[in-house]
């Protein structure tokens, strides 16, 4: 660009020629199509405010009157406690009172401890135990040392099968009155309800007199016996168990436990020779074990002796009558030729002679079992 006045070059970026000091003006440059639309825009713009006007949408609207004020309303001040109306409240306040008396009195009438144990006594005979077990409670509520309430809520507790609780309160009734029967009876329900054989064996234990023992025991199974006792024994033993009808036997014969190693029962026990410990145990129906029982057997044959023979080996003049002496449920055998009198003997059976001459007696005993006796052998000589 270039000085309008002196001729001179320009930079774009200066405002004032550097050689005259003339301004430089700047001229935008110029679009003819973009001056046209804004002419158009200007012009319609004006055409739209005319017809507005032309139409009345400018005109002013008159202003709304102003509201008539309301006269103010006064109201006239009443007295609530003059002596009329005084008179009326203090009568309703007298009537209200006397109803609130009469209602409050009669509910105290009818839950006194008295009317209370006997509306419970008279619903636990009608068979509505729970009804019963609310008016128990609440004369527990007035008097908690009473037996009749306590025992009370134990059987109902014990009747609606609530049997830990029935057991808190039959507790506590127990300790009050230790010789009541019926007090154990509903105690033994629900330890046997809960299973508890342990507190059923300590009501054994703590009961002050037979009636109630002998009650308590028909509530655990009774243990199984033996038929024959523990010892030692000479010959051949066979045990029988015996338990209840409605039980079964388990026993076991090598120490274990039989309520959990247990053989069922179904016949006698033999034992030979030796020693053997059973135990057993009697399961009810109800799926009840007794105590376990155990019982230890010995078997012992005895020994049979040399045998006894009469008379003794010896020299003698002339003949001779042998006699032996043969123990019961056994046979003695001999030989005159000094073999083994079990294999080539004689059965005895009864005193035999010896003749002239020479010869060596062999005798043994053998008892039922086959167990022998030691050989008895000596010569005879007769003259």
């Amino acid at each position: 660009m270039k000085c309008k006045k002196c001729g001179e070059e320009i930079e774009s970026k200066l405002l004032y020629c550097p050689k005259c000091g003339e301004p430089i003006q700047l001229v935008p440059d110029y679009d003819v199509l973009e001056e046209e639309l804004l002419s158009r825009v200007v012009e319609d713009k004006k055409k739209a405010k005319e017809e507005k006007f032309a139409t009345g949408v400018y005109k002013n609207t008159p202003e709304a009157p102003e509201a008539k004020k309301l006269p103010k309303i006064t109201t006239k001040k009443v007295n609530y406690f003059d002596k009329k109306h005084l008179i009326l409240y203090t009568g309703a306040f007298f009537v209200v009172f006397i109803l609130l008396f009469c209602v409050f009195g009669s509910y105290m009438g009818k839950h006194t401890y008295n009317n209370l144990m006997n509306s419970a006594v008279e619903a636990e005979e009608n068979g509505n135990y729970g009804k019963a077990l609310n008016f128990y409670e609440e004369a527990y509520t007035i008097d908690d040392d009473s037996f009749e309430a306590i025992y009370g809520l134990g059987r109902m507790y014990s009747r609606l099968n609530e049997h830990k609780k029935a057991v808190e309160y039959l507790s506590k009734a127990r300790e009050l009155d230790p010789t009541n029967t019926k007090i154990y009876t509903y105690l033994l329900d629900s330890y046997s309800a809960l299973k508890d054989l342990d507190n059923i064996h300590e009501l054994a234990e703590l009961a002050p007199n037979d009636e109630i023992r002998q009650l308590v025991s028909s509530y655990f199974v009774t243990p199984p016996t033996f038929s024959e006792e523990s010892g030692v024994y000479e010959d051949d033993l066979t045990i029988f168990i015996s338990a209840a009808k409605d039980c079964q036997i388990f026993y076991t014969v090598n120490g274990k436990n039989p309520i959990t190693s247990g053989k069922l029962y179904t016949k006698g026990i033999t034992l030979k020779e030796g020693t053997l410990e059973i135990k057993a145990v009697a399961l009810n129906s109800d799926g009840d074990y007794s105590d376990v029982v155990s019982a230890s057997y010995t078997v012992e044959y005895v020994k049979l002796s040399t045998p006894e023979v009469t008379p003794q080996a010896g020299t003698f003049a002339g003949q001779q009558t042998i006699s032996i002496n043969v123990p019961d449920d056994c046979t003695a055998y001999y030989s005159l030729d000094g073999t083994n009198p079990r294999d080539n003997g004689i059965q005895y059976s009864g005193p035999f002679t010896l003749t002239t001459g020479s010869c060596v007696l062999s005798v043994i005993i053998v008892d039922s079992k086959g167990n022998e006796s030691p050989v008895y052998m000596g010569g005879y000589y007769i003259n």
